[in-house]
């Protein structure tokens, strides 16, 4: 366990080295001022405290429209950067087993994660006192709150367990964020056609934004809440089974 926490703070260290690391933050935190902006430009119906506005815009129609497409950027480099600077070599040499390294830094893609959602709602909570002061939201606010963390939470983890097989796979930084991206966007016209084709319901893309069941709604064509975390649980242990099969039998010449 002392090895793995070293590994995992060796990667960390790596992604927060990086100059690029306090850019993904910053996106975050525009992102989050122009929806203050127009916010208190244009104040909208229900939206009364710093609460509500992270209930409103922490959610998946809201800062879930652009942070797992930041994750995604943001780790997409880990595996890939190690083969296209050969230092893969050097990691492999070590006394720690391929599974351990690949898990730390698909641990750290998590984490970093993770990190950036908390951000988002500590931005998203500052960026409300600044329109509606220290106003507190009721309990069914917070409730609210939870559930679009939750939502977000899976949906980016799905999404960055895709890019990160992804990367070991192709080995490539570009060819990873670009088939990530098309997936997520991909995603979106695959929920249209869910009526038309039944099987299309067993894919990931129709099931990963858990959001649409909020308030008792449900898809079509039977699909469920526990269907949809059953299918997208499915999905991550695939991807990451893909992952480390491929990377334990790869040959690093």
């Amino acid at each position: 366990m002392r090895n793995f926490g070293a590994l995992l703070t060796n990667e960390w260290i790596k992604l927060y080295k990086k100059k690029s690391f306090y850019v993904y933050f910053a996106l975050m935190a525009i992102f989050i001022g122009i929806c203050g902006f127009f916010t208190h430009r244009y104040p909208m119906e229900g939206l009364n405290s710093a609460l509500d506005f992270v209930a409103v815009y922490g959610s998946m129609m809201g800062a879930g429209q652009i942070l797992p497409m930041i994750a995604i950027i943001a780790i997409a480099n880990v595996v890939p950067s190690e083969f296209r600077m050969g230092t893969i070599k050097l990691l492999l040499i070590r006394a720690q087993s391929r599974s351990k390294i690949l898990a730390s830094k698909y641990a750290v893609t998590l984490l970093f994660s993770l990190v950036l959602i908390v951000a988002m709602l500590a931005m998203a909570f500052i960026a409300g006192i600044i329109v509606f002061g220290f106003g507190g939201g009721d309990a069914k606010t917070w409730s609210l709150i939870g559930e679009n963390t939750l939502y977000m939470v899976v949906y980016t983890v799905a999404f960055v367990t895709l890019t990160f097989m992804v990367g070991v796979v192709t080995k490539s930084s570009g060819a990873t964020v670009g088939i990530a991206m098309f997936c997520i966007m991909a995603g979106g016209i695959l929920s249209m056609l869910v009526n038309r084709y039944a099987f299309i319901k067993y894919t990931l893309f129709p099931n990963v934004d858990l959001s649409v069941y909020m308030n008792g709604g449900t898809m079509p064509q039977g699909m469920t809440l526990p269907f949809s975390v059953s299918v997208i649980a499915v999905y991550i242990v695939v991807f990451l089974l893909a992952s480390f099969f491929i990377f334990r039998k790869r040959d690093v010449s």
